[in-house]
């Protein structure tokens, strides 16, 4: 995918989502060491960036196309759902029996046909291809796929353009698909800046990956931020990845909760626990200039009023 995911595909990319896509904001806060330019996609109307990715590659589909076949926990559900609805195109989506009710709602609510299995990403995966072959769907991928990086790449070409030169720019990581869009953007406009991967430490795939210079696959994680219960990097994402961005570090779960506390308080976003986990990292280490990922905010009132009782 390294020669694919380039610039040039970003940029067809944003033409293809513009009328369906927010230009999100960029939320400027000074902190202890620097100042945080956060790119909000927790705005987008499903409430997390895996819009851009959706619709990236949702409009390249022909004309009598069956319908498309997802496999998420929760935001690309949504995103995939959302995107059908607009398009016209029937969408089938497996979920973990433990996603949060709020997403599974939300994808039901679309139009979506919800198929449960159990909580194991590998459980899903399997379940979407022998949908995929049993009804003659189009699989859309949560990530490893290069229109749905270069889709979600575009926020960070977005906040190149809207920000002021950045020292460091933290994204969160799962498959890698946001990732590597961004990664992509960066070395491209902004090289300068240091791409900084963030997972939690109970979801370290990527962080172990780096340290031995290959794919790494982790024991089922437990860590609240469900959208980045990934047991490997991708395939087609970890190259780009690996040769695209400077580090990988990791937060807690402490770090998740005080980082969304954070958002409220002070950005005055919501944010679920994964789409803290930038901004978690930049609080943690940031300095100077740092761009932060808000990459969603669709979180059980539950966990919200968790994240101010421990804050």
């Amino acid at each position: 995918m390294l020669e694919v995911l380039t610039l040039e595909a970003l940029r067809a990319a944003a033409d293809r989502i513009r009328p369906y896509v927010l230009r999100t904001p960029v939320l400027a806060q000074p902190f202890a060491h620097g100042t945080i330019y956060a790119k909000a996609e927790s705005l987008q109307p499903i409430g997390a960036f895996k819009i851009r990715g959706a619709f990236s590659l949702m409009t390249t589909l022909p004309p009598g196309t069956a319908g498309v076949i997802a496999h998420s926990s929760g935001n690309h559900a949504q995103a995939v759902a959302r995107a059908g609805k607009v398009l016209g195109l029937p969408a089938v989506v497996v979920m973990p029996r433990d996603a949060p009710p709020l997403k599974r709602e939300r994808t039901e609510a679309d139009g979506a046909e919800v198929i449960e299995v159990g909580n194991d990403s590998q459980e899903r995966i399997d379940r979407a291809k022998a949908l995929e072959i049993e009804r003659n769907l189009v699989p859309v991928p949560p990530y490893d796929h290069p229109l749905i990086a270069a889709g979600q790449g575009t926020a960070a070409v977005e906040l190149i353009e809207d920000a002021p030169p950045l020292d460091r720019f933290y994204c969160p990581v799962s498959g890698g698909g946001l990732l590597a869009g961004c990664a992509t953007a960066f070395k491209a406009l902004s090289p300068q800046t240091q791409v900084i991967g963030v997972e939690p430490a109970d979801a370290n795939d990527t962080f172990l990956s780096f340290q031995r210079g290959e794919r790494v696959t982790i024991p089922p994680p437990t860590t609240m931020a469900d959208g980045l219960r990934v047991r490997t990097p991708g395939a087609l994402t970890w190259p780009v990845v690996k040769a695209r961005v400077d580090r990988i570090v990791t937060v807690t779960e402490d770090d998740l909760l005080a980082a969304m506390a954070y958002g409220l308080q002070h950005l005055r976003v919501v944010l679920e626990p994964s789409g803290a986990a930038a901004l978690a990292a930049c609080l943690t280490e940031g300095q100077g200039r740092c761009g932060v990922l808000l990459s969603g905010g669709n979180v059980e009132a539950k966990r919200l009023a968790e994240a101010l009782d421990r804050a």
